[in-house]
């Protein structure tokens, strides 16, 4: 059994690279159906891509601080990605987080940066001691197929390739059970297919 699906998982895997290889990527759209959703952003991501790793990108990720107001407010990323944390602001802020390994990336004036690497799936929120009314989150998650939603509940995630996988959502206001659902999506080669969510 397990040499079985040791066989059937690496099937799956070459038939997703070559689509890719054939340019034959197809896109997920839809709509997350949420009463949360137009004020606070709601990541949609593909939980599991299966017998494929993925790397970071080269190029940062960005998260800024202006107005005493990080941007964006919820910022979706690859594990293994660099986010360098800018200040707009004409004076001091901070980063931190009390989530996974607790970083505290210490006080810098305007025009300044300070860099993270991601390395571990999950949600890191986002703080400034000197300004407690300030909040983001950096989403890490396992493969690229993500999308955030705008204000009213529309997301496209691009360049999938074939397959049948599972779609999870993630929002600040969503409660546990919600962000255990998982929703069924089959994806066919170079098409786009159309989903509603409503967690």
């Amino acid at each position: 059994m397990a040499l079985k699906s040791l066989l059937v998982t690496l099937m799956l895997a070459a038939v997703a690279v070559v689509a890719v290889l054939a340019g034959e990527e197809s896109t997920i759209k839809g709509t997350v159906k949420n009463r949360w959703v137009e004020k606070f952003p709601i990541v949609v991501f593909i939980e599991d891509i299966p017998g494929q790793k993925f790397t970071a990108p080269e190029k940062p990720a960005q998260v800024d601080q202006r107005d005493k107001v990080f941007v964006p407010r919820v910022l979706p990323v690859v594990a293994g990605t660099k986010v360098d944390f800018l200040n707009n602001d004409p004076f001091e802020h901070n980063v931190y987080t009390p989530d996974k390994e607790k970083y505290n990336l210490g006080n810098w004036p305007k025009g300044e940066v300070r860099s993270h690497t991601f390395k571990e799936t999950g949600v890191y929120t986002q703080l400034c001691k000197m300004h407690p009314e300030m909040i983001a989150y950096v989403v890490v998650l396992k493969n690229p197929y993500f999308a955030v939603t705008d204000a009213k509940g529309n997301f496209t995630i691009k360049g999938v390739p074939a397959g049948s996988y599972k779609l999870k959502v993630w929002g600040e206001r969503l409660r546990p059970k919600q962000l255990e659902q998982t929703f069924d999506v089959k994806v066919e080669a170079a098409k786009e297919v159309s989903v509603t969510l409503e967690p």
